[in-house]
């Protein structure tokens, strides 16, 4: 047999003549089928699947090779699991420029966060425009009812799953706060997209962007046999395929372009996909890397969460929420904050200027398209 790793979803597109000379393609993790090759391909096979460092044994009658979709459905682990990298913090680890470039970024943003600021209150009564300023991005993250179908109307731990209608969505204010050009980013669960997409334009944002969080399970409970846990109450009767995954709506609002505002908007510096574990059984919690994502891109200061919690109070953040616990939201300091139009590096704190600012340095290496 030849050795080597099998690479994750790698396929072998009809190198080796079939389907066109009436061979089937490879099958699952452990399957065997009856290829018969033909002599003068049987060393071609051979000689290619080395090159490309793949797991193979290939006889008169068998073919066997890895394969992750196999792996989840004997084990449950998901492919996903498989693929390297996925840590932020080591992701650029071989892109030297692109691993400078959020080095420099993560450095201003540090220096220019104001201080987090959370309101307790509930956003069916409360009225927005009393904050008395507009913002740059604003993050919701719905209390849809999927999240309470998931767990068949369990009591979840520090998570507030009281379900809200797409009619009382509908009556959030999130167009009358957001400035002329901003950025809203809607979560949507797994099930909500069209809802999402209706929202998105009812608050007056032109959907531009899907942000797409795939879950691993690395870290899952395993049962007696060594399986994962598969808990039934994720996966309702209108579920074909195990969701594992999550979407985030992007919309914009007036018009940037990204060869133009470069006050603004610096594009491309993060990829539309984050693969993280996935939280405990019940949580509603989102991966921190899309906070991270937001900072790199929008260079707006003024940033805004719904529906928060404790644990999604940051720097640089304003949260609001009925789930905090406490409140130290002061109108005037926080206003005061964001005076005048200076930026980085005539300002280097975080008091003073609506926008982050920039450096040569950083306008060098972002990606410019």
């Amino acid at each position: 047999p030849l050795a080597g790793p099998a690479p994750v979803g790698y396929g072998y597109p009809q190198p080796f003549g079939y389907p066109a000379y009436g061979y089937p393609g490879p099958p699952g993790m452990g399957q065997l089928a009856p290829y018969h090759w033909p002599p003068h391909m049987k060393s071609a096979a051979q000689s290619s699947m080395a090159d490309d460092g793949v797991s193979v044994q290939v006889s008169e009658k068998f073919l066997m090779r890895n394969d992750y979709c196999q792996t989840y459905i004997d084990t449950g682990c998901r492919p996903q699991n498989y693929i390297r990298d996925l840590d932020y913090a080591n992701r650029y680890s071989e892109y030297p420029k692109i691993e400078r470039l959020i080095k420099l970024k993560d450095e201003i943003l540090a220096k220019r966060a104001t201080p987090g600021m959370g309101l307790k209150c509930d956003l069916k009564e409360f009225d927005l425009s009393s904050l008395g300023t507009k913002f740059d991005v604003i993050l919701v993250d719905p209390p849809w009812e999927e999240y309470q179908t998931r767990v068949c109307g369990m009591y979840v731990p520090q998570e507030d799953l009281s379900t809200w209608t797409m009619d009382e969505l509908r009556q959030l204010k999130v167009g009358e706060i957001a400035d002329t050009q901003s950025f809203c980013f809607l979560w949507c669960g797994e099930s909500h997209l069209e809802h999402g997409r209706e929202l998105l334009k009812r608050w007056g944002f032109r959907r531009v962007e899907d942000i797409c969080w795939v879950k691993t399970n690395r870290n899952a409970k395993l049962d007696v046999d060594g399986k994962v846990e598969r808990p039934t109450l994720m996966y309702g009767d209108t579920s074909i395929l195990q969701r594992t995954k999550e979407q985030c709506l992007v919309g914009v609002k007036g018009t940037l372009k990204r060869s133009v505002d470069t006050h603004f908007i610096h594009a491309n510096c993060d990829v539309d996909l984050i693969m993280e574990e996935e939280k405990e059984f019940g949580s509603t919690q989102k991966p921190t890397e899309l906070y991270e994502s937001i900072e790199h891109f929008c260079l707006g200061r003024r940033r805004l969460e719904l529906f928060g919690l404790d644990r999604n109070l940051r720097d640089g953040w304003l949260t609001l929420g009925r789930g905090l616990t406490t409140s130290n939201w002061n109108k005037a300091v926080f206003l005061s904050w964001f005076e005048g139009d200076a930026r980085w590096p005539e300002v280097k704190d975080y008091r003073g200027g609506k926008l982050l600012g920039s450096n040569a340095e950083i306008e060098s290496l972002r990606p410019k398209s």
